[in-house]
C-alpha cells in the first residue's frame, strides 16, 4: 500500500488536471468570436494534458520501483546478500537494492559490531565490568563480574544495588563526561564502592567494580560484605624518583565556615581526590564522593566550596564513606594545597565517627612547592589561593565542571610544578620535600 506521498502527488495532478479542463471548456465558448486564435490556445491546452500525463506516468513508475525495491528487501530473510545483488535491475532502484545488499553482507560477515568489540575489551580486564542498558538490564559483562557479582546478561541491576543511589552516579557520570566513583548499598546490606562511566546516548553505562580476579568472594551476595580496599600499603622512600611517584591529589570541604569557625573544624561533606603517577594526571582514576555531616550546610560554606545541602541529602555519614576515601589515598604521597590541614580534618573527623586514626602519608604542599619555586608567591600562614597558584603557572581553574573541580586542578597544578622541579634537578622524592621546607641542600650542586 503507498502512503502520503503518493496520495498527494495523486491529488496534485488531479487538480492540475481539472484545471486544464476547465481551461478547456472556457476556450470552447471563446472560439465563435475568434476561431483562430482558439486553435493556438487549444493545442496549449492539449500539450499541458500529454506533459501531466507523461509526469503522471513517470512518478507513478517511480514508486513501483521503490515497492518492488520494499519487496526485495523484505524477501532478504533466509536468502544470501549475492543473489539479492543478482536479482536487482539496472535502474535506480536496483542501485538501492545492491547498496542494501552491500551493507548486509558486511553487517554480518565484516568487521566486528561496536558491541563486538566492546565485550572483548571488557573479558580481557581483571576488574568485575558490567555494562547496562538504559533500562538498568545488564547487556554485557566479563568472566570476573560473572564470578565476583553472581550476575548474568539480562539480570536487573535494580536487584542488587540500590536503585536511587545509582541513578545519582549515572546523572554525575553524564554531567561530568568522566568515570565517577560511588559507594553504593547492596539490596542484601552493606556496601560496595564501584566507578560508573556513561558510554554515551543510548550506548549504556559502565560499572566497575575494583576487585581482582584473585578475588573468590562475590561482591553482590552474603551478609553485609565491604569491599576491602586491595592496594596494600607503600613505602615511599626518598630516593623514589619524582617523576615515577604514586600521587594523589587531595580535596577536602566541610560544613563550617570562615564566621563560625576554622575550615578544618567542622564536618566534611565532600571529599574529592584524582590519582596521579609523577606528571601524569590519570581524570579517570578520580573519587567525587559526597558525605552526609548530619545537618545543614550553612549558605556560607556553599558559597566557599560549592556543595550544598541538597548535594549531600542522601549520601552515606563518614564513617560508611571512609573506606573508599583510605583505599584512594593508599600508597600515594598526598599533594594539594593545604594538603596537610585537609589530612588532619580527616583524622578528626575519624576519631568523631570512632574510627582509629589513620596513620599520615608522606605529602607534598604544593603552596610551599610553589613558593619555593617563585618567592613571589608566598602568601598568608597557609600559602597562597589554589586560584592564585592555578593563574601564575597557567591552569585552568574552572568551576563550571563541579564542585570537585579543586580536586583537578590541584592534579595539574602538580603536574606543571614537579616538570619545573626536574628542570631545576630535583628528582627525588626527598629531594622536593626538602626543597619545599626551604632546605639549601635540596638542590643538586
Amino acid at each position: 500500500m503507498r502512503g502520503g506521498a503518493w496520495r498527494s502527488a495523486v491529488l496534485g495532478f488531479a487538480v492540475a488536471g481539472m484545471a486544464l479542463a476547465f481551461l478547456g471548456v472556457e476556450i470552447g465558448r471563446l472560439a465563435v468570436a475568434d476561431p483562430e486564435r482558439s486553435l493556438l490556445d487549444m493545442g496549449a491546452v492539449g500539450l499541458g494534458v500529454l506533459a501531466l500525463w507523461m509526469a503522471f506516468a513517470r512518478l507513478n513508475r517511480h514508486f513501483r520501483d521503490l515497492g518492488r525495491l520494499r519487496e526485495t528487501l523484505s524477501a532478504w530473510r533466509g536468502r544470501n546478500a549475492a543473489s539479492l545483488a543478482a536479482d536487482a535491475k539496472e535502474d535506480e532502484a536496483g542501485d538501492l537494492a545492491r547498496a542494501a545488499a552491500e551493507a548486509l553482507r558486511h553487517g554480518r560477515h565484516g568487521e566486528a559490531r561496536p558491541g563486538e568489540r566492546l565485550a572483548g575489551v571488557i573479558a580481557a580486564l581483571e576488574e568485575p565490568v558490567v555494562v547496562l542498558d538504559d533500562f538498568g538490564r545488564i547487556e554485557t559483562l566479563n568472566p570476573a563480574a560473572s564470578a565476583h557479582l553472581g550476575l548474568a546478561v539480562g539480570a536487573d541491576i535494580y536487584d542488587h544495588l540500590s536503585r536511587p543511589e545509582l541513578f545519582r552516579a549515572i546523572e554525575r557520570a553524564r554531567e561530568n563526561g568522566q568515570m565517577v566513583s560511588a559507594l553504593l548499598r547492596r539490596a542484601q546490606g552493606g556496601e560496595v564502592p564501584v566507578r560508573v562511566k556513561d558510554l554515551g546516548l543510548q550506548s549504556g553505562i559502565a560499572l566497575v567494580f575494583p576487585a581482582k580476579a584473585g578475588e573468590a568472594q562475590p561482591l553482590l551476595s552474603g551478609e553485609r560484605l565491604l569491599l576491602r580496599p586491595n592496594a596494600r600499603p607503600v613505602h615511599l622512600g626518598d630516593e623514589d624518583p619524582l617523576l615515577a611517584l604514586p600521587l594523589v591529589s587531595l580535596w577536602v570541604a566541610t560544613a563550617a565556615t570562615p564566621v563560625t569557625g576554622r575550615p578544618e573544624d567542622g564536618p566534611v561533606v565532600a571529599v574529592g581526590t584524582v590519582r596521579m603517577v609523577g606528571p601524569r594526571v590519570f581524570r579517570s582514576l578520580s573519587l567525587e564522593l559526597f558525605i552526609d555531616p548530619g545537618a545543614p550546610i550553612p549558605a556560607e560554606g556553599s558559597a566557599l566550596h560549592g556543595v550544598t545541602t541538597a548535594m549531600v541529602a542522601g549520601a552515606r555519614p563518614f564513617a560508611a564513606a571512609w573506606p573508599v576515601i583510605a583505599d584512594a589515598l593508599r600508597g600515594c604521597a598526598v599533594v594539594g594545597v593545604g594538603v596537610e590541614a585537609s589530612l588532619r580534618t580527616l583524622a578528626r573527623a575519624c576519631r568523631d565517627a570512632g574510627l582509629p586514626e589513620p596513620e599520615a602519608p608522606p605529602t607534598l604542599d604544593l603552596a610551599r612547592l610553589a613558593a619555593a619555586l617563585d618567592p613571589a608567591l608566598e602568601g598568608p600562614p597557609d600559602g597562597a589561593s589554589l586560584e592564585r597558584l592555578a593563574a601564575a603557572f597557567g591552569v585552568a581553574a574552572d568551576r563550571r565542571l563541579g564542585p570537585f573541580s579543586p580536586a583537578l586542578v590541584e592534579a595539574e597544578l602538580a603536574a606543571v610544578l614537579l616538570k619545573q622541579l626536574d628542570r631545576r634537578g630535583i628528582v627525588t622524592h626527598g629531594q622536593a620535600r626538602a626543597f619545599a621546607a626551604g632546605q639549601a641542600g635540596a638542590l643538586p650542586q
